[in-house]
């Protein structure tokens, strides 16, 4: 369940609303380097986990695009700019479980990096998850 939220949640942060300013984001193949850690009453080891996208101009500029995979996700916070985000969201799967996260990200054209933080309750009692996020434009998108 936590990584059926982790992704929709780092393309999130790659999300704008209309704002002034075009987020400082190079549209291309993107690659994302995600390291978890977790605490709670049940021990869960850390996570490593790699992933790509492809983000277009208009990806950017139209900020729907990411949200297609986070429909149980309500963003209560958005704080867009030209250099980072920060957002908080609250996300409720179909068993009512619910996850909190807060996230700070930065964006630095062909690099981004930024933090989540979240928690939520679970049958087996509370957890705690901090994500350290790093991305990089890897190339152009497949068919360009």
């Amino acid at each position: 369940m936590i990584a059926r939220l982790l992704v929709p949640a780092l393309a999130l942060g790659l999300v704008t609303a209309a704002v002034a300013e075009t987020p400082n984001i190079e549209p291309g193949l993107w690659e994302y380097k995600n390291k978890m850690s977790f605490s709670g009453d049940v021990p869960i080891p850390d996570q490593e986990q790699t992933s790509e996208e492809c983000i277009t101009m208009e990806d950017i500029q139209d900020g729907d695009a990411f949200l297609d995979d986070v429909e149980e996700c309500e963003v209560t916070r958005k704080d867009v700019r030209r250099d980072g985000m920060d957002y908080a969201m609250t996300c409720t799967q179909p068993d009512g479980t619910q996850m909190t996260m807060v996230a700070t990200m930065q964006f630095n054209g062909d690099s981004a990096e930024g933090t989540i933080d979240g928690s939520m309750e679970t049958p087996m009692g509370a957890m705690e998850m901090s994500i350290a996020m790093t991305g990089r434009r890897i190339g152009d998108c497949p068919g360009e």
